[in-house]
């Protein structure tokens, strides 16, 4: 292992915790709307901190917030093992941000992007939506679409949970990669900002959300709700009830035993 040291589930929720304590004491100095999102937020209003099996922290600021978080000069508001990576800054091949502790190597399974090579929490931008939901499905659609080809192309071939996907990367791969990275992550950016976040009436996390159920009234959603994660007191959106509820159905009933499983990666403690 030349050093590096295997570290366990607690130990990842430790350091993805102080990120985000970190990150939540910017906000509140720079008075930046965040909330928890997807899996955390769950994990906060079921288990009043992380899905006991859970690896990753999501975080959705609204667009205006999530700009002036990306534009800020993180070295004075971050420790020097933090570093602070987005699309908009152009060292991230993702349409959003990540804040990585870089003491903390990954090892993904099936994937590799030479941008993310840390221990992370994810920070994504609630963009505008239309109000007919046609037009909902219409954007999201082509979201997935995009973030499926995005997913290909950081692909590692010869490894997939399938003998099926295993073989399509050997066709799939060098097809997206012929569109090219940037042409995709710039694709899905302009839809995230096709509407104007402002004037919009409904919101959601386009760049990478769950599908047309991420769409919530701006009304609803943005009035902030104290949650308690693992001893923190942080934001929710008001309506996170029915945003769970669109998102997982019965929230507070536990998933079988079989679907209790991780992100398929390792994560290592540098020496």
């Amino acid at each position: 292992m030349n050093g590096r040291r295997l570290l366990t589930l607690d130990e990842i929720h430790k350091y993805e915790l102080d990120m985000l304590k970190t990150f939540v004491n910017v906000c509140e100095a720079k008075k930046l709307r965040y909330y928890l999102a997807g899996g955390t937020l769950l994990g906060a209003v079921r288990h009043k901190g992380f899905i006991p099996w859970d690896d990753d922290i999501d975080i959705l600021m609204p667009r205006p917030d999530y700009m002036k978080f990306v534009r800020l000069d993180h070295s004075e508001l971050f420790e020097k093992h933090i570093s602070v990576s987005s699309y908009e800054a152009g060292n991230l091949n993702y349409p959003f941000c990540k804040i990585f502790d870089t003491r903390f190597s990954i090892d993904k399974e099936y994937c590799y992007d030479e941008t993310e090579k840390h221990l992370w929490i994810d920070i994504l931008p609630l963009d505008g939506l239309p109000d007919s939901e046609k037009e909902i499905k219409t954007v999201f659609r082509k979201s997935l679409i995009a973030r499926r080809m995005l997913k290909i192309s950081r692909a590692t071939l010869g490894k997939g949970t399938t003998r099926l996907k295993t073989a399509s990367k050997y066709v799939l791969k060098p097809a997206v990669n012929l569109i090219g990275r940037k042409r995709i992550l710039k694709y899905i950016n302009r839809l995230c900002l096709k509407y104007d976040f402002d004037r919009c009436g409904k919101i959601g996390g386009i760049a990478m959300g769950y599908g047309p159920q991420e769409a919530m009234p701006k009304s609803k959603y943005l009035p902030a709700v104290n949650v308690e994660f693992e001893g923190l007191s942080v934001n929710a959106p008001m309506c996170y009830d029915f945003y769970l509820k669109r998102l997982y159905g019965d929230y507070m009933q536990l998933p079988p035993e079989e679907k209790r499983v991780a992100h398929p990666m390792r994560i290592f403690a540098d020496k």
